[in-house]
């Protein structure tokens, strides 16, 4: 593989954005291989998909799922997953039809949790939705690394808030629970020349999520000011659901954009990625046990699981469980 590139660029008026953004998003009838597009959008930092072909997949067969072969599955450091505790990551949604800013931002945090989810340590990962200024889902996600490089996500617990204030968490699965799965979501030596693979199966939401990889190298995939190379495009699709949708991946940074491949649809870009303060890092974890905690009391699918950890991996950490427990206490 090639030596990971990011490069400046020039931004380019808003029509010719929206241009861009339906091209890359547009699916054609040429075998897998991504087609770069140079054409950009003046927006947040992130990524614009290139064209590339989607072939009929097929139903997605789990990929083997054995404990013994996650020996340290906490420490995601997958070249395109690598999410230490206490980083944080935000994308910005884009209109694919006009290419205009949406209200539509997600954050992704890595915490100083885990959890053990059907015999494996995950890390816990904290998602938040949010709209107009306003978070409409908090999430728990469950992802571990096994010892191959694949990251793995084995559960989730979206909770909906309306008015402020928790309103239930109906997409709630977790492996092992009720004929749940779980499923690659970046694989350890992507490959394009393998078949599809499973991303999440949970019956009893009725979740099933497959996924293919569409190119290893992608060269010239774009944000509105850099332009990544090497990049990793993965379609993840539901054979239950449409639009599938494509992620894009830059070795070393991770997930740069998803974009639904329909025109109504929107595209989230990456617009910063930081580590926290310890302070910072304090807060996320106190609300993600809190998150929990109501986990316990409305999901019957948590009901039955062990509590989170706290997983001291650095300094940082550290000084984040003395102050926890200085919390806890008090």
């Amino acid at each position: 593989m090639h030596t990971h590139q990011a490069r400046p660029r020039r931004t380019m008026h808003r029509a010719r954005a929206a241009v861009a953004l339906a091209a890359a998003l547009t699916l054609t009838a040429t075998p897998a291989q991504a087609t770069p597009d140079p054409t950009t959008d003046p927006g947040p930092a992130a990524t614009v998909l290139p064209q590339a072909a989607t072939a009929d997949p097929g139903p997605c067969p789990p990929a083997r799922f054995r404990p013994r072969d996650f020996s340290d599955s906490a420490d995601l450091d997958n070249a395109y997953q690598p999410l230490r505790p206490g980083t944080e990551l935000t994308l910005q949604a884009v209109a694919n039809d006009g290419g205009a800013l949406l209200p539509h931002v997600v954050v992704l945090t890595a915490t100083d949790l885990v959890k053990k989810i059907d015999g494996v340590w995950t890390r816990v990962l904290w998602q938040r939705d949010w709209r107009d200024g306003v978070a409409e889902v908090s999430a728990l996600v469950f992802q571990a690394q096994d010892d191959d490089g694949a990251v793995w996500q084995l559960g989730e617990y979206p909770e909906l808030i309306d008015d402020e204030l928790p309103a239930g968490a109906p997409g709630a699965w977790i492996a092992g629970v009720t004929g749940a799965r779980a499923g690659i979501v970046v694989p350890g030596d992507p490959d394009e020349d393998e078949p599809p693979y499973l991303r999440a199966d949970a019956p009893g939401i009725g979740l099933l999520r497959c996924a293919f990889v569409v190119d290893t190298a992608a060269d010239e995939v774009c944000a509105p000011a850099i332009c990544y190379d090497d990049a990793l495009i993965v379609e993840e699709f539901s054979p239950l659901l449409a639009p599938p949708v494509r992620h894009a991946y830059a070795p070393g940074i991770g997930l740069i954009a998803a974009a639904q491949a329909n025109s109504d649809g929107e595209t989230l870009f990456l617009s910063g990625r930081r580590g926290l303060s310890i302070a910072e890092r304090l807060a996320a974890d106190w609300q993600v046990v809190q998150l929990e905690d109501r986990a316990y009391e409305s999901s019957g699918v948590y009901a039955d699981t062990s509590p989170m950890r706290f997983h001291a991996g650095d300094e940082q950490a550290e000084a984040v469980r003395r102050l926890m427990e200085d919390r806890l206490r008090h």
